[in-house]
């Protein structure tokens, strides 16, 4: 059968490549523009902004933007000072008496040509001596500035204020002395006298820094809602292949956890804001990137990024509507400056070693762990005397064959109770060390007028699979171009590409349920690697791997956006632009029949390998954006006023083709084409959603002390029908900054600035529906269709297709409405080197969608859900910094708090049932009995009755249970909140105090850092093998060697219990207080020691900047977690693929 996809998908994905070519031409324009708009830097107007750079380099850029010659002795330029200048549009004269003044130099212009020449020296600076100057430095207040730098310019004469804000210093007449501190404007000051007092000025800085918000940006000074930013500098020097890597700790309140992907190499990073956003679920905020909302936050390059500001509250986030009721995460990636072309490359490579890999028992102990198990059960031995003889035989090399032709399958080599093979198949599976690297690429610059930024990227990651490998590459390529056409009209046009390839082994499911690490945990360590004929052995799965196909996934995303910025008055700024989010995805798997020589030296098909087969998905998500803003802004004197009124619209266009068969022609040809199965499948899904809607803000600030904004949207989805589909919601954030009354002046200058913030805000979620799967038409009665396949019902003679009752749907759905209501604090103290930020909030969400009441059985049709279920999320959040400078010596520490946790407030569940939701339930609960340990011989007589499903016939070993309601025996109850019967609430799976730590540390050309990052408080009770080690099912246990540590009759002290192999196992496996797990952690996340070459050095390899690091992720982890689990990854069974310690060089240059 012909299974001809293209025809059906064909015409998207040439539109898609049509689209690259059109992407093509746009950026050939765009570099030709690039070129006008350097060449319009080479004229005789200068601008230059450069901090403590050779002469030498501000030379080489005037003679670039002037067109001038000069002529000069390098020697004299080399040992000339380091010149600071900020320039735009300045004459060349005046550049030259900026860079020359305090120099022993001195110029002239003739034509077309400088020439640079020294001094003459007079006899009076030649013989002058240093003299110890003596002075203080104070604050505009006359107050001491206990800690401020004073350098003598030009030289390494450092030295720094006491604690009176006194200092001196070796200086001569004439000598310029630098004066620097944290929160201040730099001085520079020249020696006129042996006493001297220098003032230094608050920095404007930290009081005129912008922050990104919805729609625009506002100074942080007049920030009321729950905002927080992070930018490039917090970002750049940490290697990372995902933005979300860097942020996790960052920022608190944001909450990043690791996906069941653990340590893939292409895996991704679970996102939240503030906790639940669902029954017991922590859904993520939206994703806005310059400006577009709905972008995807792991296509990103991490060093196209300028800043990313989180949104928290609804107050702030009330103007994305509907599409943000968990926050927004507000990225802006960099922009061009002004200038001529600066280029910066940074690579990192990188070498990793999983880590928290299980360690499997050697064979011997594993077998008599397992004939253990069987006798408890009373099912005789699972190894006999003649296996456990070759396993010591192989042990002791007095043997070196693994494995002998199976006795219990014809021709056929012996496998699991029969080999006598010793491997630790996690060592044996896994690479010791695999590889990893990145590069990125950026190009930047611009004229009066227009700027442009030019971002490449490379990131390949090798995984960690020993036999097959697996590999994850992703290429970023990211331009953006900002025109100012005039005073009145600007345009910018931002295109984003990237493309990702994740090739791995096809671990079909036909053969190991498709959970490769499941697969290796359940590997017995006596397997063989090798059969005696130096194939692989079938059990281990080895050759499946290497040769039994690949599954590939392919990924394109293209972004592009243009803009148009029209400013017809003073204070108004109008805003329209479209933007193209598309997603073209291709996945195939690929399945090779295997082959392997038996015992009688014929041929043998490898099980779950045939027939081969192939199957290949085509998807594409196209999403169109059109917002269209105006932002005004006024100040009136004292008042300063800002207005923001905007519309949008998205459509979103969502389409997938499948199509598989059996029985290819050829195994090294894989296509649908060439498959002659019975079974061929195809299928296909559309599906539409719209969204509109209006939103404003009102801004208001009295002398930056009164602070009020109130935001708003009015939107509409197409998720609902017409009579619901509308609604809108308001916020409202107030501040003030107490720091600007009289009344605190007495201890300014100890509390700098002190800012209180209250918000409230309402919001809406349509998304409520997206648990699971996408659901977009809640309102459409679907048919379900079943077509005639070999296991369809028959119909007489024939196999007849059939179409299913439609369900019922409630029409009244609607939208969920989540109201948050914040109080929070800003302060900085010590001349702002110490700075806080404190929020509380409570989140209510109400009309989750939950079940209604039952019906007649008779009606045919399961009820359809109705908006009758409210959940509650309290929590706090906690920052600190502090900065400080002494000498060449920085040093700084940033702590984050955060935590907060959930509860049901409306469900209907009116008995109470714990096996369901209930109004009050705590989220995250643990519901369990009360264990006072293992049954001893001297107790195990009073043994309590059990339930019978349980197998409950209790032996020394086993656990026991306390009686809690006294009745006499261990039970349920009614099994309600009321009447837990002997189970009651032992633990909270709710990870609790979620914290990070940077130290950062700098001397002279050296800098370092540490990051932290952990949980304070978690509880889980994990049911898996890779906790219990013995299942029920010999082909599902996983007994490690801390599982060593069992009750026995040798080690009655165990810490396990007796084990069975059989569904005995029930009545030990409770979930009880006993083995109830502490997962709370701390990990040090990355160490990172770099050093920045001396701009005297770099400037002679024309380099501005350039930086070596070595860095370590992930490097210890601290916690109480059962050995064989990783913190950081799911704890429901730990079958997730490894975390790495990652050890990298890197190196950071600017031209």
């Amino acid at each position: 059968m012909i299974l001809n996809l293209h025809n059906r998908y064909g015409d998207s994905y040439h539109a898609f490549y049509k689209f690259l070519l059109v992407m093509k031409i746009t950026t050939l324009f765009l570099m030709i523009t690039i070129m006008q708009v350097s060449a319009s830097t080479f004229a005789q107007k200068i601008t230059l902004n450069k901090v403590n750079a050779p002469l030498s380099l501000i030379i080489e850029e005037i003679r670039n933007q002037s067109n001038y010659d000069f002529f000069y002795n390098k020697k004299a330029l080399k040992l000339a000072k380091s010149v600071t200048i900020n320039v735009k549009d300045a004459s060349l004269e005046e550049v030259l008496e900026i860079c020359l003044k305090d120099q022993s130099l001195e110029y002239q212009i003739s034509d077309k040509t400088v020439l640079i020449k020294g001094k003459e020296l007079s006899i009076y600076n030649i013989f002058q001596t240093k003299e110890k100057i003596l002075g203080k430095v104070v604050d505009e207040k006359g107050l001491p500035i206990p800690g401020a730098t004073v350098k003598v310019k030009g030289t390494n004469r450092i030295t720094s204020a006491d604690g009176s804000g006194s200092f001196s210093i070796d200086a001569i007449e004439g000598d310029v002395l630098i004066v620097t501190f944290i929160g201040s404007v730099t001085q520079e000051v020249r020696v006129t006298k042996t006493n001297m007092t220098i003032v230094l000025k608050e920095s404007s800085k930290m009081l005129d820094e912008m922050v990104v918000v919805g729609y625009g940006a506002k100074k942080k000074v007049n920030l009321t809602g729950s905002i927080d930013q992070v930018t490039a500098k917090d970002l750049d020097d940490r290697p990372a292949t995902r933005l979300s890597q860097v942020l996790q700790g960052q920022m608190p309140g944001l909450n990043i956890t690791t996906t069941t992907a653990g340590g893939a190499p292409n895996a991704t990073q679970n996102i939240n804001v503030r906790g639940f956003t669902g029954l017991g679920v922590t859904g993520g905020p939206l994703v806005v990137i310059d400006g577009v909302q709905g972008g995807d936050i792991n296509s990103i390059n991490p060093s196209d990024i300028e800043s990313v500001t989180i949104l928290k509250d609804a107050a702030s986030a009330a103007i994305y509507g509907s599409s943000a009721p968990y926050g927004v995460l507000l990225i802006t990636t960099k922009k061009g400056k002004q200038g001529p072309p600066s280029i910066s490359y940074n690579n990192n490579l990188a070498f990793a070693t999983p880590i928290n890999l299980p360690k499997m028992m050697n064979s011997l102990d594993f077998a008599d762990i397992y004939n253990e198990a069987y006798a408890n059960a009373g099912r005789g031995v699972a190894f006999n005397d003649e296996v456990l003889k070759r396993m010591r035989d192989y042990q002791a090399a007095i043997i070196t064959t693994e494995t002998v032709p199976s006795k219990t399958t014809t021709d056929w080599w012996g496998s699991w109770f029969e080999a006598n093979g010793n491997h630790d198949w996690f060592k044996e599976y896994f690479k010791d060390v695999s590889s990893a690297q990145q590069h990125n690429l950026s190009v930047t610059g611009g004229g009066n007028s227009s700027d442009y930024y030019i971002g490449l990227g490379y990131n390949e990651k090798n995984g960690m699979y020993k036999f097959g490998d697996d590999n994850y590459k992703r290429y970023n390529i990211r331009a953006n171009f900002n025109n100012e056409i005039n005073n009145w009209l600007g345009f910018s046009l931002r295109t984003a590409l990237a493309r990702s390839n994740y090739d791995t082994p096809n671990t079909v499911s036909a053969r190991t349920g498709g959970n490769y690490m499941h697969q290796i945990a359940r590997k017995f360590p006596n397997l063989a690697l090798f059969n005696p004929t130096g194939e692989y052995n079938e059990a281990n799965d080895i050759l499946l791997h290497e040769e039994g196909g690949r599954n590939i996934d392919q990924r394109n995303d293209v972004v592009t956006t243009g803009e148009i910025r029209i400013s017809p008055v003073k204070g108004l700024k109008i805003t329209a632009n479209y933007t193209f989010d598309g997603i073209f995805s291709n996945q195939s798997a690929h399945l090779k029949t295997l082959y392997t020589t038996l015992p009688s030296n014929n041929l043998g098909t490898i099980s779950g390998t045939t027939p081969n087969a192939y199957s290949l998905t085509n998807t594409r998500t196209i999403h169109h954006v059109v917002n269209a803003f105006a932002n005004y802004e006024k100040n009136l004197g004292d008042h300063n006023i800002a207005l923001t009124a905007g519309y949008v619209k998205e459509l979103t266009n969502y389409n997938t083709t499948s199509g598989s068969n059996t029985n290819l022609y050829s195994d090294n040809i894989p296509s649908l084409n060439l498959t002659y199965g019975a079974n061929a499948s195809a299928s296909d899904a559309a599906r539409q959603l719209a969204v509109e809607g209006v939103f404003g803000r009102f801004s208001y600030a009295y002398k930056d002390k009164y602070m009020l904004e109130v935001n708003g949207r009015y939107d509409g989805t197409s998720r609902f029908l017409e009579g619901v589909r509308w609604k809108f919601y308001p916020g409202i954030s107030a501040g003030w900054n107490i720091d600007k009354e009289n009344f605190w002046k007495p201890i300014s200058k100890v509390v700098n600035t002190f800012k209180l913030r209250l918000n409230y805000g309402s919001q809406a979620d349509q998304q409520f529906l997206d648990v699971n799967t996408p659901n977009w038409y809640p309102f459409y009665p679907s048919l379900g269709t079943t077509r005639p396949t070999s296991t369809s019902w028959f119909f007489g003679t024939a196999r007849e297709a059939s179409v299913s009752a439609p369900p019922l749907v409630n029409n009244d759905l609607t939208w969920v409405t989540t109201t948050t209501y914040g109080a929070g604090f800003d302060a900085s103290f010590l001349r702002n080197r110490l700075s806080t930020t404190f929020e509380w909030y409570k989140r209510e969400a109400k009309d989750f969608a939950g079940p209604s009441a039952p019906l007649p059985t008779v009606l045919g049709a399961a009820v359809p859900p109705a908006n009758n279920t409210a959940i509650e999320t309290k929590g706090f959040e906690i920052s600190v910094k502090w900065a400080d400078k002494i000498g060449d010596f920085s040093y700084g520490i940033k702590a984050t708090l955060a935590d907060y946790k959930g509860k049901v407030t409306e469900y209907p569940n009116p008995n109470r049932l714990i096996s369901d939701w209930y109004t009050g339930e705590v989220m995250g609960n643990i519901y369990g009995y009360t264990s006072n340990g293992l049954y001893t011989s001297d107790n195990v007589g009073t043994a309590i009755p059990t339930p019978a499903f349980w197998n409950g016939r209790w032996q020394v070993g086993d656990v026991k249970y306390e009686d809690l309601d006294g009745d006499g025996k261990i039970t349920i109850g009614p099994n309600t909140a009321d009447n837990m019967g002997d189970r009651s609430v032992i633990g909270n799976s709710t990870p609790r105090y979620q914290y990070g730590a940077t130290i950062d540390l700098g001397w002279k050309s050296f800098d370092f850092s540490l990051f932290l990052q952990g949980i304070a408080k978690r509880d889980v009770f994990i049911g898996s093998n890779y906790f219990w080690g013995i299942q029920s099912s010999e082909y599902q246990s996983s007994p490690f060697t801390v599982h060593a540590d069992r009750w026995s009759q040798t080690n009655q002290a165990g810490y396990f219990p007796r084990y069975y192999m059989s569904d005995e196992v029930n009545k030990n496996y409770q979930t009880s207080t006993r083995y109830l797990q502490n997962a709370a952690y701390m990990r040090i996340k990355n160490v990172q020691l770099g050093y920045t070459l001396p701009a005297n050095i770099a400037s002679k390899v024309f380099l501005k900047r350039a930086r070596l690091y070595v860095s370590v992720e992930n490097l210890a982890t601290f916690t109480d977690l059962i050995k064989t689990m990783d913190p950081e990854l799911s704890l429901s069974d730990a079958k997730i693929y490894p975390l790495q310690r990652t050890y990298s060089f890197g190196l950071n240059l600017t031209l």
